[in-house]
This record gives C-alpha cells, structure tokens and sequence, in this order.
C-alpha cells in the first residue's frame, strides 16, 4: 500500500524523535561495546594497598549508555573506599 507525502513525513518525524531527545553526542551511539568474552586470567592486574585491580571493558552500550566494568579483590576487611552515592546508575556485586 503507497504512503502519502503526508504519513511519509509522519513516519519521518516520529523516527526521528529518539534522536532529537539524546543527551549522547553521535560519534558514541555510532561506537558500541562489541560482544566479546573477558577471561578473568587474560585481565592486566594491578595491585595497590594490598587489593588487586583488574579493568574488565570500558565503553558503550548500543543505546548509548555508558558502562564501565571492573573486577576488585580485596584483602580480608578491606574496603575499596569509603561510603559514597553516584548521580548514574551503579551495581555492585
């Protein structure tokens, strides 16, 4: 069935909207994490106050969302820092 010039505008417009609302720029929405496996024993290690750092990946998501993992072994009652808040989302496992 042919769309009109009207209803193809309208499809236009309304695929556009997501575009129009992004807080990313573009060059990062283009760049996402590519799916992939991280071994934890092919991780660079890196040690400090007796905890072992090891980053994991850092980059974006397909929505544009920023994600940044990392790994953290601590010494028994150790703590990485001390309590705080972030304004984005966090999780801790």
């Amino acid at each position: 069935m042919p769309l009109t010039r009207r209803e193809l505008c309208s499809v236009f417009s309304v695929a556009l909207l997501p575009s129009l609302f992004s807080v990313e720029e573009p060059s990062a929405r283009q760049s996402s994490l590519p799916s992939a496996m991280y071994p934890f024993d092919n991780l660079p290690v890196r040690t400090a106050n007796n905890a072992q750092f090891r980053a994991v990946l850092k980059g974006r998501l397909a929505t544009g969302e920023s994600l940044k993992v990392h790994e953290t072994t601590l010494p028994p009652g150790g703590a990485p820092h001390p309590p705080h808040r972030h304004v984005h989302s966090e999780m801790c496992g």
